[in-house]
This record gives C-alpha cells, structure tokens and sequence, in this order.
C-alpha cells in the first residue's frame, strides 16, 4: 500500500511540475526569456493591455518585438505633474509650508509643483484644494 502511495505522490509530483514549467508560455505570448534590471516603476498602458514593473537600463537598446506588440527597455520618464490632496512638498502633510507655495506661485502656468490639480495653472482651485485638506496627514 505505501508503494502505491509513493508512485502517486510521484505521478503527481511529475504533473505539477510539467504544469509549472508551461505556464510560462501559453497561446503566441512567451517569456522564454528574462533578466532582472534596476530602473524606475511605471504603468504603462496601450489599447486592451496594461504592463506595470520595473524596466532597466541593460535591454534598453533595441525593442522587443513580437507581433503588434513591442517592449522597450530603459529608464522611463517621470511624470510632469501628479495631482495631490494639496500636500505640495510631499512630506505626507498638507501644512502652512504646502499653503505658502501655493499663495506664491499663484497665477503661474506651466509645470510647477503648487498645480495640485495638474491643469498647468496656479489658481483658486489648487488653493482651495489645500485650504480643504489643511491639517491631513499631520500628527
């Protein structure tokens, strides 16, 4: 009775294993191959797909290809403007120092760190986004 416990625990053992290795390819996609690279995070996205991880310097110089899709390597661009609760130096705190950048950029356009809401223009939206939040995030 154990023989038979053995050899099915090595049947399935076997099973599995095949199981694991096929997962890595399936239908015309296929991660044959791959490295681990530092480099920035990003989510990228491109009609139906989304990709979000890490892309390094190493395979940054020709493009992955397969079909209609294409992969490119290196370092990715950081965005100009990411929208926030009001807390303009990012220290997790949305305080007098976040309400004094705001009050002096005031009327500037263009990438600058006090547009809390990214429509490129200091105005009385992103002050009131941080007058709202005042005091969120502080101890």
């Amino acid at each position: 009775m154990s023989k038979l416990l053995q050899l099915m625990a090595i049947a399935v053992f076997t099973l599995l294993s095949m199981m694991c290795a096929n997962a890595q390819s399936g239908g015309s996609y296929d991660l044959s191959w791959w490295t681990i690279d530092g480099g920035g995070i990003t989510f990228a996205t491109g009609g139906s797909f989304a990709l979000g991880g890490t892309v390094g310097q190493p395979d940054a110089s020709n493009a992955l290809t397969g079909g209609a899709f294409s992969l490119t390597g290196g370092f990715w661009f950081t965005p100009v403007c990411i929208p926030t609760n009001g807390d303009v130096d990012g220290n997790g705190c949305v305080d007098d120092a976040d309400l004094l950048q705001v009050l002096f950029a005031f009327g500037s356009s263009g990438s600058n760190p006090a547009d809390v809401n990214c429509d490129s223009l200091v105005d009385d939206a992103d002050l009131l986004t941080v007058l709202f939040n005042l005091g969120d995030g502080c101890n």
